[in-house]
């Protein structure tokens, strides 16, 4: 796996590497809020631009999520909905995971396990 991007914050963390297969792996560590929003749409962004099978972000690290951060993981998988490319989010925490839930958008997004640890 190597590192292709990453960006650093006080509050949040980014990385985006590739995966078996050519699936870029965008890694959120920390908070994504008003002020950090901007830096993971950048990743996100980035990543679908460069037109890998797949974009799946991993959110196993991820303590708190606001609204824009909410936002922004959905511009994400309409980008690559549009350029046709698989999109999923990975590991997501249990407080996380209601906020998909309550919105509705968990009907929308693709969640899976991360299972190299298995």
């Amino acid at each position: 796996m190597t590192v292709s991007d990453q960006r650093d914050s006080a509050m949040l963390q980014i990385t985006v590497a590739g995966e078996p297969g050519g699936v870029t792996v965008v890694c959120v560590h920390g908070e994504v809020d008003y002020d950090t929003a901007g830096d993971l749409r950048a990743a996100l962004f980035g990543a679908i631009e460069r037109r890998p099978p797949g974009v799946v972000v991993d959110l196993s690290r991820l303590r708190f999520l606001d609204s824009t951060g909410l936002g922004v993981i959905v511009s994400g998988w309409q980008r690559a909905r549009r350029s046709g490319m698989h999109y999923a989010l990975r590991s997501v925490p249990g407080v996380i995971a209601e906020q998909f839930e309550l919105t509705g958008l968990a009907t929308l997004l693709t969640f899976e396990e991360d299972t190299s640890a298995a």
